[in-house]
């Protein structure tokens, strides 16, 4: 009999969007963490039926590491936000800057869940990428490192435009992603060169999914944030909160997500490594 933690997660849902409705405190202010809990425990449950494990039955440790090392991630994108204004919270108290906390550590469970399921039907087993062998080799792969590190620090200068905002969701996989390969650890630039497209799409398909998601639930809760990209082409037409341009924002931050989170497990394994 499969495990049926999933349920659990659907009714967490289900008993979250109620209690948003009815405004029933103090589940109205962790709404959001709560709704994304479930969908984790959701999705993680239905990739353990698919394949009879999954990443909380298999590797329980690495789902508590996901979730701290989530809040790491975002607050470097909340830093950006300091200083290039792309999005600002409303009805936020103490009890929210909690919610919210939790609700960061959910971000990286949720894309890798989500793009685990993805890869659980074999959406992408059977697709063979380009042939581009030839071209991903070391001379692309330093100036992607010197590209991504330039993305990386010019948005501080260039703060005033919305624009800055493709270099802080592209920087941070230009210039990880070639330093992970080169190390021998899980890259995309490595997939692609052989051949193998499952884990990139997969991770572009998760993105959007969880992308909608993110901007669904925020839509109706009462501690939500809303954008301020003043400048960006076709603003006025949003989905939810979005601006509909605003939504090609997420592939990137989903391969992003992958660069950093293989390089700290590389980091990691190096410093293990190092005092054994």
């Amino acid at each position: 009999m499969a495990k049926a933690y999933g349920l659990v997660g659907l009714a967490t849902i289900i008993f979250a969007e109620i209690a948003l409705y009815f405004r029933i405190q103090p589940f109205t202010s962790f709404f959001c963490p709560l709704v994304w809990l479930g969908y984790i425990l959701l999705v993680d449950n239905l990739i353990y039926v698919l394949k009879r494990n999954s990443l909380m039955t298999r590797h329980p440790k690495k789902i508590i590491a996901l979730f701290m090392i989530s809040i790491i991630f975002w607050l470097v994108f909340e830093l950006y936000n300091l200083f290039i204004p792309g999005w600002e919270y409303f009805n936020i108290q103490e009890v929210e800057r909690v919610a919210g906390i939790i609700a960061f550590a959910t971000i990286l469970p949720a894309v890798f869940e989500t793009a685990e399921l993805l890869r659980s039907i074999h959406l992408f087993d059977k697709l063979k990428g380009p042939k581009v062998r030839g071209l991903i080799n070391k001379n692309l792969l330093r100036l992607s490192i010197v590209v991504g590190a330039l993305f990386i620090v010019l948005p501080f200068f260039f703060y005033s435009y919305w624009w800055a905002w493709a270099m802080v969701w592209t920087g941070f996989f230009l210039f990880l992603d070639p330093i992970n390969y080169l190390n021998g650890q899980p890259s995309i630039f490595g997939d692609l060169k052989n051949r193998k497209w499952k884990i990139f799409l997969s991770l572009v398909l998760a993105s959007f999914v969880c992308g909608f998601l993110w901007e669904f639930w925020n839509w109706g809760a009462v501690a939500r944030w809303k954008y301020n990209l003043p400048g960006v082409p076709f603003e006025n037409i949003k989905i939810f909160e979005m601006p509909i341009l605003g939504y090609l924002g997420y592939p990137p931050f989903a391969l992003e997500l992958y660069a950093m989170y293989h390089f700290i497990r590389f980091l990691f394994s190096e410093t293990k490594g190092r005092k054994s």
